[in-house]
């Protein structure tokens, strides 16, 4: 089956969507801003599923380093039933791209019936979810027609970053001259997300042939990368539709590594820090058992490297190449199930969260294609 995938283009449009975000960061963010620049916040739950949690995750370290004050990040149902103690001037964003997750919903009405502040973040313009918060703000990355989101997850991290920025820069705990040096860093990131996409690209075609029979897939990372970990196992498993699992290195270091056989194949994403050695280290441990390894890394502090790894320059800036890392997998999660036979613009079951009852599905959101293809799964 011949088919070109949208998900390649929204790829591709992520770097020019995270300029305009930031470049119209205080139209975008003015209600939320507006709302709550008279009010205390000394504390700050993200609660979304999917995508939208591994967005929070992302931003939760540039949040923490420019507000100073403590951010969690959970899922809503872990938030509305096993939270239990809050500050009173706590904060809860739910976040959810389509906007009518109900998960998303009931956490909300469970952190306003606690007396706590709420905030929402979605695509729809109509979603769900600004119907159960204090203030609704806008993620301007379009409606993708995709059950796998890719410009979103970037473009949800960044839009939580303006948010709270405009909010901080409101309140007086950051200087406009400290936000435009953020800015700054965030505009080296996004300028370099071309050449990333161009490299990867290229580097599935090299991988593809000993990836494409895997059946079971392991994903590596650390510090500020462990949300695109967590995002590119999703990812990944959405469209090739094997096993993949996502785990911190410390993680596989205690236990993890005893069920890599010969059929295992592993990404690492190798960012520049103390635990690069020890990724090269525990590759040449694991090849005894599996010859299946793919380094995603810059040049610097390589020892060796092969054809199979992806070695480029990415900029390695701690709080926003997450944005970077995160395409060699977003790559691989478009181009390998088209080589499958697979759409990954479909969802398996379109009707799957109409069936379950997790999301109230508005018509529009659902809609991934504009024909009626199929997959050949």
């Amino acid at each position: 089956m011949n088919f070109k995938s949208k998900m390649y283009d929204y790829i591709c449009e992520t770097p020019l969507v995270l300029m305009d975000i930031i470049k119209r960061r205080k139209e975008i963010t003015k209600e939320f801003v507006t709302f709550y620049q008279d009010k205390t916040i000394d504390q700050i739950y993200v609660i979304g599923s999917g995508t939208s949690y591994h967005a929070g995750l992302s931003a939760k370290a540039y949040l923490e380093e420019i507000l100073n004050i403590k951010v969690f990040n959970c899922y809503p149902t872990q938030f509305e039933r096993n939270e239990k103690i809050f500050n009173k001037n706590t904060l809860v964003i739910g976040i959810s791209q389509g906007g009518q997750s109900l998960s998303t919903v009931s956490g909300l009405d469970s952190a306003a019936k606690r007396g706590l502040y709420t905030a929402a973040l979605s695509e729809n313009p109509t979603a769900l979810i600004f119907e159960h918060a204090d203030t609704a703000t806008r993620l301007f990355v379009g409606n993708e027609k995709c059950g796998a989101k890719t410009k979103g997850y970037a473009g949800t991290t960044v839009t939580l970053m303006m948010m709270l920025t405009e909010w901080a820069i409101a309140k007086g705990i950051v200087t406009e001259t400290a936000a435009q040096d953020y800015f700054q860093r965030m505009f080296r990131v996004i300028a370099n997300m071309e050449m990333i996409t161009a490299e990867a690209t290229k580097w599935y075609g090299r991988i593809k042939e000993e990836f494409l029979p895997a059946k079971r897939i392991i994903v590596v990372g650390y510090d500020g990368m462990y949300a695109d970990v967590l995002e590119g196992a999703l990812k990944i498993l959405e469209t090739v539709r094997q096993g993949v699992t996502g785990y911190d290195i410390e993680e596989f270091f205690h236990g993890i590594y005893n069920s890599i056989t010969e059929t295992s194949h592993i990404f690492y994403l190798a960012s520049q820090g103390d635990y690069k050695p020890r990724v090269q280290k525990l590759v040449n441990i694991l090849n005894e058992w599996t010859p299946h390894h793919y380094m995603i890394a810059s040049p610097e502090g390589m020892l060796q490297t092969s054809s199979k790894d992806l070695i480029c320059e990415f900029t390695e800036d701690p709080l926003f190449s997450p944005w970077e890392y995160i395409i060699p997998l977003q790559v691989i999660a478009c181009l390998a199930p088209q080589d499958l036979g697979i759409n990954p613009d479909i969802p398996k079951d379109p009707e799957f969260h109409k069936k379950i009852g997790s999301k109230v599905l508005d018509g529009i959101r659902d809609q991934y294609s504009e024909d009626n293809g199929e997959t050949n799964d």
